[in-house]
């Protein structure tokens, strides 16, 4: 301690200062230093221990547990399940190659019995073949022996320049659609008669009792043939194709009034028998078109030529068809 100037430091303070001044360091603490923690990297060293351990605990279970390793009598059980699949699917083919067979013996049997029922059929398809090959053969000289006389080619006449009158007969089920779609595709050059239904009017006129429209009827289908004569450069249908049902009604209606129609519906196909069966289904045996009514109306009409398709067909395919 510094004194003032002319006094004399008191003694206790002397002492104090010596005391201070001159204390060893080893009696001072030591500092500690701060050590820093990685919370972080501890965390993720354990999860990666934890999932070692989880991993080799796994591996052990698998490899220990009995249920879950394949056996010496699994794989014999497979293989055997495997050949009993192959034993099965052999056995199906050979019962389908069988099935097969059968059904192949079945039909011939069949085919066989239907030839010995009706034997005819076979006659009458070479019947028709025969006669086909003479009219063939008769064609053939007819060309030859013109050929020999005439310059010119022969040539064989599609019509003789009358208008033809086509009816297409047959039984129910022999094919008159057929003839519709044909009559159609012709376009214009195939027209609906009025002969038609005005000939299936006079024929429902007699199964259905009902004569007081059969005189104007008859008369009517004279006018009809005259007019469609003159036309010209066309076929008239006199079945099948249809369209003129309603024109005939109302020109018979029309020409006795107060009278009822013989048939109020449409024309039908015109097939033996037409319709269903009116009022009953027992009528459908009375139900025919009449040809000759359509033969008398075009009879001494000039230019007019009535001509028939007579239709047939297998007896069998007709009632599958009907």
């Amino acid at each position: 301690l510094d004194a003032a100037p002319g006094h004399a430091p008191p003694r206790s303070a002397i002492h104090a200062a010596q005391a201070t001044r001159y204390t060893p360091l080893r009696s001072l603490p030591a500092k500690k230093r701060p050590v820093t923690a990685a919370p972080g990297m501890a965390r993720r060293t354990i999860l990666a221990v934890a999932a070692g351990l989880l991993l080799l605990l796994g591996a052990a279970h698998v490899y220990l547990h009995p249920t879950l390793q394949p056996t010496a009598h699994e794989d014999d059980t497979i293989a055997r399940l495997e050949k009993l699949h192959q034993a099965l699917a052999e056995k199906t083919s050979m019962q389908e190659k069988t099935l097969a067979s059968y059904k192949a013996t079945t039909l011939a049997a069949q085919d066989a019995m239907k030839a010995q029922a009706n034997p005819t059929t076979s006659r009458i398809e070479e019947a028709v073949a025969a006669r086909l090959a003479a009219i063939q053969r008769e064609a053939d000289l007819h060309a030859e022996a013109h050929q020999e006389h005439h310059e010119d080619p022969y040539i064989l006449q599609k019509h003789n320049g009358h208008i033809p009158f086509v009816f297409v007969a047959g039984l129910e089920g022999t094919g008159h659609h057929w003839w519709k779609a044909f009559w159609e595709q012709c376009g214009s050059k195939a027209r609906p008669s009025l002969l038609g239904p005005l000939a299936w009017q006079r024929a429902a006129a007699v199964f259905n009792a009902k004569m007081a429209l059969d005189l104007p009827a008859s008369k009517l289908m004279t006018e009809a043939a005259r007019a469609e004569t003159n036309t010209g450069g066309t076929v008239y249908a006199l079945n099948t194709l249809g369209g003129r049902n309603d024109e005939a009604m109302r020109l018979l209606k029309a020409s006795a009034p107060g009278q009822q129609l013989p048939w109020g519906e449409g024309e039908g196909m015109g097939s033996y028998p037409n319709w269903w069966g009116t009022p009953t289904p027992d009528h459908k045996a009375l139900q025919m078109p009449d040809l000759t009514y359509m033969a008398d109306a075009l009879r001494g009409v000039q230019g007019a030529q009535l001509r028939i398709v007579l239709l047939t067909r297998e007896a069998s395919q007709i009632v599958r068809s009907v």
